[in-house]
């Protein structure tokens, strides 16, 4: 049974949002000029100038330790008050990369989601409204039955009146994807989203990710690991080692035997196959 907490038979109105996102033009999504992320003397990460392009999904690769996660919570801001020395300047279409995240027109979904609150699977998954609705409004009928929806996509419908901390570590990430896909944003950004998930599973989300960008026209990042989904489901992608920016472009241009090869210290083949090529 749902939690009548989260049901209202009122017509509730999102909160009035100042920040205008232009959904509708493909362009620039993403600016990020001298950004110089540091701990100490150490540079964690030094990007001059990247340009990310809108309505794209677009992967940032690279091997352990090249600034994939650290550039994507830099884009966030959430280096502030850390003890990170942060330089530089991100701006999404424009705006103040601070403004757009308070007025909830990102969704995120981070490598290490927190499931400590006592909710039940479907109350979860409808916290992401949660930046829509006026500090008195909770979330509605249609709301619930969205995330119904959602939830039987990503095949924990079954699980709606589960605890959270009852699931298992693949079902806790399906339910953090669920969550901000309820936020309903034009920019969505995941950090290794495919941890924790089996194979069938991650081919449905990176599946369902690039459906968001060509059917709703979303802006989407993504970190990932897998060589082969980042070839087959992406973009464009941006290739990092040691905090810079090597390489930026579509799949082809950027992801050769010799250049993946000479970033990953390791040899690096593709093989074609009937579904796309397989890095190996």
């Amino acid at each position: 049974m749902l939690n009548s907490f989260f049901i209202s038979t009122l017509k509730t109105s999102p909160t009035i949002r100042e920040t205008h996102i232009d959904s509708n033009t493909i362009g620039e999504l993403l600016s990020i000029q001298d950004i110089h992320i540091s701990h100490g003397n150490k540079t964690l990460l030094q990007v001059n100038k990247l340009t990310v392009p809108s309505q794209k999904l677009v992967a940032f690769i690279g091997p352990n330790g090249a600034g994939k996660s650290t550039l994507l919570h830099t884009i966030l801001g959430q280096h502030t008050g850390t003890s990170l020395k942060t330089e530089g300047h991100i701006t999404i279409q424009g705006q103040s990369i601070s403004k757009v995240m308070n007025d909830g027109h990102i969704a995120w979904v981070g490598q290490h989601e927190r499931f400590e609150l006592p909710l039940t699977v479907i109350d979860y998954a409808l916290l992401g409204v949660s930046p829509n609705l006026a500090w008195y409004q909770r979330p509605n009928a249609q709301h619930v039955e969205q995330a119904q929806i959602l939830l039987q996509d990503f095949e924990l419908s079954n699980l709606a009146s589960a605890r959270v901390q009852t699931l298992s570590g693949g079902e806790k990430q399906r339910l953090a994807i669920v969550r901000a896909l309820m936020q309903d944003t034009k920019i969505m950004m995941f950090d290794e989203p495919t941890n924790h998930l089996d194979i069938r599973h991650q081919r449905f989300l990176l599946n369902y990710l690039h459906n968001l960008v060509q059917q709703q026209r979303k802006s989407i990042l993504v970190v990932l690991h897998d060589l082969t989904h980042a070839h087959r489901y992406t973009d464009e992608v941006v290739l990092l080692d040691a905090g810079q920016v090597v390489a930026q472009g579509t799949p082809n241009e950027v992801m050769t035997s010799e250049q993946l090869s000479d970033i990953y210290h390791v040899d690096i083949k593709a093989h074609q196959t009937e579904d796309g090529l397989v890095f190996v």
